[in-house]
């Protein structure tokens, strides 16, 4: 009876003791809830600092500013369609020639050119048109910092221009490549040494200075080899699949170095180059099929500087990926021996790509000076060693990082921009905007957040479709340029120029 009592005692207070704890929890919660919003309403946006160390929380002012920001920035599809469409308006435009002379004066995602000259690009292109009919694989290096990686913004690049001017294959590659490329298989075997101007943990370092077109060479020592495959990567695109033409660049070589090509579709070829020579060699095989894997087996001591995969005549990009550089290397480089690359390799066209990777050294407008002083000293190499290719800069991409607890764009960025246009243009160098296309300050944050993402978590690189959108891009704004000139052709001489009050 005891026990009975007891236990009824206990069943019928314990709803009491439930509503109490449920009572008490609700209390803690909205105690705890009140605190944070106090700490966040007051505390300094400055943070606090103690023990050498400063306290940050998230403040009022940050929340309102990201709500303002999400207001006003504009939306990236936005942004991506408004560049996209102020090119296509030329198949609507009814004054096609007001058209071209609005677009050279005021459209922000055009490439800038000195003296906004709209012929600067006119002899680069007759090559572009002639290389078919005459039998020719036009080059056009496009170098550029680990944005450039796998391929990636050159292989869209590449797409666009050989589906206008023909041309296919993936260009240039080194023969030893430690990141992987989307345009093509490949891998290398036997007694190489791989050199490079920009370092890393596969490569060494030469006091000759002899690097070649691509920063980087081999040396084979006796014997080599080099095997490609036709890529099945998703990434990548259509044209870089067709290989009907296969060559080698190559320098410093032993007596009777002999290269064999072997592919699947025909039977094995051989050059030999009888005496050493210090000079720069290009051994080419023209195949009368496409093919789908080969290898090049080297026998005696040689500097590889670069194997070409390429198509039938027409045009190609060349991808020349720098992790970590910000393009201040190329001067450096052995100037002969890149001179004569050059020559043998019909590159009416280089492309440079960079800027990011300065952002983090420079912290004042003397560092930013000091940055684009010595870019101007790589234009004047690149004159020197390829006195006929026009150059192109593309400036840096929007880079975020954290400041007071929000993403930023990184400081002095916007003024490097400009700098580098000022100076581009000053120095006869064309230039493309990549920072303003993008949206401006803070558009890498909404390049990252969109769905799917256009950028990577390191708010810094471009994802594979953001990449896409940026190459397609770049093709876009040079092909106005082309339009342009074939316009011009179809119109009595002197009438385009007085139209567009020159």
């Amino acid at each position: 009876m005891d026990t009975y009592y007891k236990y009824k005692k206990f069943v019928t207070l314990g709803p009491c003791f439930d509503y109490m704890k449920r009572h008490a929890i609700a209390i803690f919660v909205i105690s705890v809830l009140a605190v944070i919003l106090a700490c966040w309403y007051f505390f300094p946006s400055g943070g606090v600092k103690a023990g050498g160390m400063t306290f940050r929380f998230p403040s009022y002012e940050s929340y309102l500013r990201d709500l303002k920001d999400g207001r006003h920035d504009p939306d990236v599809d936005s942004v991506l369609l408004a560049a996209r469409r102020s090119i296509e308006l030329i198949q609507e435009s009814s004054d096609t020639l007001g058209f071209f002379k609005e677009y050279f004066s005021t459209n922000p995602n055009r490439v800038f050119t000195p003296d906004s000259g709209y012929t600067f690009f006119d002899s680069l292109f007759v090559e572009m048109e002639n290389a078919s009919s005459e039998g020719r694989v036009v080059r056009i290096m496009h170098y550029g910092d680990s944005q450039l990686e796998m391929d990636r913004i050159s292989s869209v690049l590449r797409q666009d221009l050989q589906d206008r001017f023909g041309g296919s294959g993936p260009g240039m590659v080194p023969m030893i490549k430690p990141i992987s490329s989307v345009s093509v298989m490949q891998h290398a075997s036997g007694a190489l040494t791989r050199y490079a101007r920009v370092m890393d943990s596969l490569s060494n370092w030469t006091s000759t200075h002899r690097y070649g077109p691509m920063a980087q060479s081999v040396k084979v020592f006796g014997s080599g080899r080099f095997n490609f495959r036709r890529t099945d990567n998703r990434y990548a695109q259509e044209r870089a699949k067709r290989i009907s033409k296969v060559s080698v660049l190559l320098g410093h070589n032993s007596p009777g170095l002999s290269v064999t090509l072997k592919c699947d579709t025909l039977k094995t070829l051989t050059e030999v180059i009888d005496s050493a020579k210090d000079e720069v060699s290009l051994l080419s095989w023209t195949l009368p099929t496409e093919v789908v894997s080969g290898s090049l087996s080297f026998t005696g001591d040689a500097e590889v500087y670069g194997i070409m995969l390429d198509g039938p005549p027409g045009i190609t990009v060349d991808n020349v990926a720098l992790r970590g550089c910000a393009g201040t290397v190329f001067d450096d480089m052995d100037s002969t021996l890149m001179k004569q690359s050059f020559d043998l390799m019909d590159t009416p066209l280089i492309i440079l790509q960079f800027g990011g990777n300065a952002m983090p050294g420079i912290g004042s407008r003397k560092g930013i000076s000091l940055y684009v002083d010595k870019m101007d000293e790589q234009f004047d190499y690149f004159r020197k060693v390829a006195p006929k290719a026009k150059l192109l800069f593309v400036g840096p991409a929007d880079m975020c990082k954290s400041y007071d607890g929000y993403l930023v764009t990184w400081p002095l960025l916007p003024e490097l921009n400009d700098s580098l246009k000022v100076h581009c243009l000053q120095n006869g160098v064309a230039y493309w905007d990549t920072f303003n296309m993008m949206g401006g300050e803070g558009s890498m944050r909404r390049w990252v957040n969109h769905n799917p993402p256009l950028a990577g978590p390191d708010y810094i690189h471009f994802t594979t479709r953001g990449a896409n959108e940026i190459g397609s891009a770049i093709a876009r704004s040079l092909l106005v340029y082309h339009d342009f000139q074939q316009l011009r052709r179809k119109l009595p001489e002197g009438y385009v120029d007085e139209y567009m009050g020159r």
